[in-house]
C-alpha cells in the first residue's frame, strides 16, 4: 500500500510515472510543441486525435516526437501543420504509454529500469508514510528528484 501511495505522489509532483501504462491528456488548442505532461514516454507509442469543426473525431498523424530535457515533445512533421481544431475544451486528446517499469519483464529488469535517485526518493517517501513523520514531503527527497520537475525558462 505505501509503495503505491508513495509512486502516487511522486507522480502527481513530479510527472514520474512509475508503471507503464496508457494515459490519455486533453488539450484546448494545438500549440507549435505541445509537451506530453509526464515521463517516461515509451517511443512509438504516441496517437494524436481532436474534434472537428463538426465534432467529429479525427485521428492526426502527421507529427513527430522529439526529446527534449527527459521531456517528449510533439509538433507538426516537417512540412505540414496542425489540423484545424473545434473550439471546445479538450478538443485534442494525446495518448501515449508512459512509465519506467514494463510488468513484463523480471524484477531485476524492472528495477534496472528504475533511475537510482526515483529509487532512493521512493524510499524515502514509504519510509516517512511508515513513521507517520509530519509534512507533506520527506527532507531530502526533492534534492533527489526535482531536476525532473518541468520548469519554464
Amino acid at each position: 500500500r505505501f509503495i503505491r501511495v508513495a509512486a502516487r505522489r511522486i507522480e502527481t509532483v513530479y510527472g514520474l510515472v512509475a508503471v507503464q501504462r496508457e494515459i490519455s491528456f486533453t488539450f484546448d488548442c494545438f500549440r507549435p510543441e505541445m509537451r506530453i505532461p509526464n515521463i517516461p514516454v515509451k517511443a512509438g507509442s504516441i496517437a494524436v486525435s481532436y474534434l472537428d469543426g463538426e465534432g467529429t473525431a479525427q485521428d492526426f498523424t502527421d507529427f513527430r516526437a522529439f526529446d527534449r530535457h527527459d521531456w517528449t515533445f510533439i509538433a507538426p512533421a516537417i512540412g505540414a501543420q496542425w489540423p484545424t481544431p473545434a473550439a471546445a475544451p479538450g478538443a485534442i486528446s494525446v495518448t501515449a504509454t508512459l512509465g519506467y517499469i514494463d510488468q513484463e519483464q523480471s524484477e531485476e529488469e524492472q528495477q534496472a529500469a528504475v533511475p537510482d535517485d526515483l529509487q532512493q526518493a521512493t524510499l524515502l517517501m514509504i519510509e516517512h508514510l511508515y513513521r507517520r513523520i509530519p509534512g507533506d514531503m520527506p527532507p531530502g527527497m526533492d534534492a533527489l528528484v526535482d531536476h525532473y520537475r518541468w520548469r519554464r525558462v
